[in-house]
């Protein structure tokens, strides 16, 4: 980990593709540090040695191994979203809207918004000689509350500013964070995404985020040889910014139903600009359709695999569904994608070819 700036910096010089297994392993990593993150709350505490291996063990098989260039930076500033529509219409809004606290001046450059994620895009511009721009930082975070301006809370993400039992708190079911420290300008990256399995994610309208707090993690030798630590340093402080939600467009969703009309009835997809959401009345019970199951398509002769990323159970219309969603940044795309599945009864892979209607 300690040579990741170097390397990330040395192969920031080619263009080369991240994989959806690598981007699946960075997510499944930092979602990871979010789930244990009440053990980050105060200044210089220790974290058990068990969570220090997953982080580093993931975030390693990722981050370092894998040869990421400026893709991993296009990720970072959401340029994973390809669809040309999404590209010409704004789905990705620039903002530019500064705070200074603590001499560290906030920006948020970009968001994008709709039914099912919010996606916020910070940077940090670090003070020369700081102990946050060290080279043993393993990675950064940031407590903060986003409210829209009928006083709602969209999410609070460990800013000390609520309650915790506040049922507003838990619109977005995953946030994954992820951050990139350039050393030679001091100034730190970060984006959340916001993952709501509802679909129910309010519109934004005057909304604005409040920072409470930025964190740097740092690994320490423990006194017995072969064991360590992880130390967190917080600056505390306020940054107040305000999202021009103006700029904010909607986009209509895209309905797939199957080729074969005798599964109709059985299943049905949605794409929206940042997921594609399957419906099914079959009972999936088994983990290994979980563990396998992908959204596939081919475009220009090259196929391409679409994690899924969460699973639950809805109703609609008094009926029961499973519902599955997809890490899918290609909205209106693909005509024509197949949902592809482990029958572990059988134990024959079965695809299920559906198109946009």
């Amino acid at each position: 980990m300690k040579d990741f700036e170097r390397e990330l910096n040395e192969s920031m010089q080619k263009e080369r593709t991240v994989s959806k297994e690598s981007r699946q392993a960075f997510d499944k990593a930092y979602q990871k540090i979010y789930q244990e993150a009440p053990i980050l709350r105060t200044k210089q505490k220790r974290t058990p040695p068990y969570l220090v291996v997953a982080v580093i063990v993931v975030i390693g098989a990722s981050l370092v191994i894998t040869p990421i260039g400026r893709a991993m930076t296009n990720f970072l500033r959401f340029g994973q979203f390809t669809s040309k529509t999404l590209q010409e219409n704004g789905f990705v809004t620039q903002q530019s809207v500064k705070s200074i606290n603590e001499n560290i001046e906030i920006e948020l450059t970009e968001v994008y918004a709709d039914q099912n994620q919010i996606g916020l895009h910070f940077t940090a511009q670090l003070p020369e000689g700081s102990r946050f721009t060290d080279e043993d930082i393993e990675f950064y975070n940031m407590n903060f509350i986003l409210k829209n301006g009928d006083g709602s809370i969209l999410v609070d993400f460990f800013s000390g500013l609520t309650i915790e039992t506040d049922k507003q708190l838990y619109l977005f079911s995953v946030i994954t964070p992820n951050s990139h420290f350039d050393k030679s300008t001091n100034l730190l990256e970060l984006t959340y995404q916001l993952h709501s399995d509802s679909g129910n994610v309010p519109k934004l309208e005057n909304a604005t985020v409040e920072i409470t707090g930025i964190k740097a993690v740092y690994q320490t030798n423990d006194d017995e040889p072969g064991e360590y630590q992880m130390t967190t340093e917080e600056i505390e402080g306020s940054w107040k910014l305000s999202i021009d939600t103006g700029k904010i467009n909607t986009f209509e969703a895209v309905d797939f139903l199957p080729t074969d009309s005798k599964k109709a009835a059985d299943i049905r997809g949605t794409a929206y600009p940042s997921s594609f959401i399957l419906l099914s009345e079959i009972p999936f019970t088994e983990t290994n359709y979980f563990d396998d199951m992908r959204i596939v398509t081919v475009m220009d002769g090259v196929e391409e695999s679409y994690p899924l990323m969460q699973t639950s159970l809805v109703e609609e219309n008094g009926k029961e569904y499973t519902q599955f969603i997809f890490d899918y940044p290609r909205y209106d795309e693909a005509k024509i994608l197949k949902v592809k599945y482990l029958d572990t009864a059988t134990m024959e892979e079965v695809s299920i070819e559906l198109e946009q209607r």
